[in-house]
């Protein structure tokens, strides 16, 4: 063999060599810039997922606490076989039922262990109860196991047996101190849940909802779903760690959980394996409802490594044909082209677009690369942006849609208490004065019974807009609940000049409903702000105002 043949020979191991450690190292580098954006992505969806998938859980949790503490529930439950307590108790429950969004609840209580429920279909019936409870039953088991823990809150999706019903149920202690006197909640529809969570799904994770044990409450295939998990042995649980491959993985996403449990609202990622291939795990704990949100992620869906194959294949024949001139032509036409290539990829996994400055010696096997990276980078960079700007976007519009009535667009409860925060806290610095306008329609449990519910949400619409013609640029409107309006007025004058319009003979709204008109009228009270006065006290006195104006009107009639 010449020594032209062993130097080409040898030049060729050399090349062979570097193209290895070059593909390896480029391999590298690119599924760390992968990793690490799909880590970033992970947690804005994580985030995104939470609001978007769990605000109407959230919320019905929220409802569920406040339902648990209604004083009329609560003499019921410490005397449950007082026939006029359950039944002013009762009537409490049904006016408190249609805040729930499924229309329903449910009460158990303690002295009697019996079990009440009501939704849209059964509020008719005089009497909502529908079994008794029996601690030997293993359908019931889930009452018993609440108490006898004083979980005050408990999530968990459980077929009613009695009722022939599978919902997603939020069970709130009823408390009188210490004691413990019941369990009461409502429950969502699970098909109608599950159906959103798929729906909304992005294409690229999978979301599953546990609690701390990891035990399975909520995921897309409902045969994972751990029913009734309050009540069933270790053994017998279906748990996120079973879906793992190995015990590495399980242990991982157990430390996650702990973790992320001690950092609230702190998202917690881990490479881990998942049937038969890597995937990002993100973890988040939900403090609202005491679970924990993982989301599984394949990591390879984003930008599958194999693409780069066929490049570097070329870059290595490349390579090789120029191994005569290798020595003289491999900085200018290769290290450095490189090192450009590099800095791009480093700055894109700071979120900055690079552009490659490539020299005219570069092989043009380079320059495609750099230029099919080019554009990759600029795709994900536009993607990211775009994905942040949904995010705000959508963050926005929920948080819009929380302060607003659907029906009348007017201000919820929520958004109006914003409002008198805010002005009592400049009341409280600057005295600042301002009053509230406590406004009730009268007999509008008629106008529903006799023309429906659709002509009932007409003439609160009707009236709404009637308000706000009223009060204008004076002050805030909002609809406190069913019938019942505030307005925030913050000068005297028009307080007085808004009170005297509302309350005078011609403040009526007529709606016309077949053929003729409905005409409504309003009871009207109002109270301004005073020295040590609280958001409750000023409520309660303008709301006392209103019903003295009601009755007192009522009399006046007769």
């Amino acid at each position: 063999m010449t020594i032209k043949s062993r130097l080409l020979l040898l030049t060729t191991l050399i090349l062979a060599l570097f193209c290895f450690l070059a593909w390896l190292s480029m391999r590298v580098m690119a599924e760390g810039i992968i990793v690490s954006w799909v880590e970033r992505y992970a947690e804005k969806q994580i985030q995104y997922d939470k609001v978007r998938t769990l605000l109407p859980l959230i919320q019905e949790v929220k409802l569920s606490k406040e339902f648990a503490q209604l004083e009329s529930l609560k003499a019921w439950a410490k005397q449950p076989f007082d026939e006029g307590l359950k039944q002013e108790a009762l009537k409490d429950a049904e006016a408190f039922r249609y805040r729930f969004s499924d229309d329903s609840y449910f009460i158990a209580l303690k002295g009697s262990e019996q079990y009440f429920y009501s939704d849209a279909n059964e509020a008719s019936k005089q009497d909502l109860y529908r079994y008794t409870l029996d601690e030997t039953k293993p359908a019931d088991a889930w009452f018993y196991q609440i108490m006898a823990k004083k979980l005050d809150l408990h999530l968990n999706v459980n077929p009613d047996v009695e009722l022939g019903l599978v919902k997603l149920w939020s069970d709130v202690l009823i408390r009188d101190g210490d004691d413990v006197l019941g369990v009461v909640g409502t429950g969502l529809d699970l098909s109608d849940f599950l159906y959103q969570m798929v729906e909304k799904q992005d294409i690229y994770s999978a979301i599953v909802f546990t609690n701390y044990e990891g035990s399975i409450q909520l995921h897309q295939k409902t045969e994972l779903i751990d029913y009734a998990a309050v009540t069933k042995q270790a053994q017998d649980k279906k748990l996120i760690f079973q879906l793992l491959d190995d015990d590495i993985s399980r242990k991982k996403l157990k430390q996650g959980f702990e973790l992320a449990k001690q950092e609230t609202n702190q998202v917690e990622t881990y490479s881990l394996q998942k049937n038969g291939v890597r995937q990002l795990a993100s973890v988040i704990y939900i403090p609202e409802i005491d679970w924990f949100q993982v989301n599984f992620i394949e990591i390879d869906n984003f930008l599958p490594l194999a693409e780069f194959s066929g490049l570097l294949l070329m870059f290595f024949i490349c390579l090789v044909c120029a191994l005569v001139i290798v020595h003289l032509l491999l900085t200018v036409m290769v290290t450095k082209p490189l090192g450009e290539l590099d800095l791009s990829i480093q700055a894109l996994a700071n979120n900055k677009d690079r552009a490659p400055f490539l020299s005219r010696f570069a092989v043009p096997e380079i320059k495609r690369l750099a230029s099919h990276y080019q554009t990759m980078a600029t795709s994900l960079l536009e993607y990211q942006h775009e994905l942040e700007d949904k995010v705000a976007e959508r963050t926005a519009e929920l948080s819009r849609i929380s302060i607003l009535d659907p029906l009348t667009e007017l201000y919820n409860r929520r958004g109006f208490e914003a409002h008198m925060v805010e002005y009592m806290q400049k009341w409280q610095q600057y005295e600042q004065p301002f009053s509230l306008i406590n406004l009730d329609v009268n007999e509008f449990k008629s106008i529903n019974d006799q023309y429906g519910h659709a002509v009932g949400d007409l003439v609160l619409q009707k009236i709404a807009a009637y308000l706000m013609d009223i009060v204008g640029e004076d002050g805030v409107v909002a609809r406190w609940g069913g019938d019942e309006f505030l307005i925030l007025v913050t000068q005297e004058k028009s307080q007085n000049s808004i009170s005297a319009r509302l309350k005078s003979t011609e403040a009526t709204v007529k709606v016309l409903v077949n053929g003729a008109y409905v005409t409504v009228k309003f009871s009207v009270g109002s109270a301004s702000v005073q020295k040590n006065d609280t958001l409750e006290s000023l409520l309660h006195r303008a709301d006392k105002a209103m019903y003295f104006e009601k009755f007192h009107g009522a009399f006046r009639n007769e």
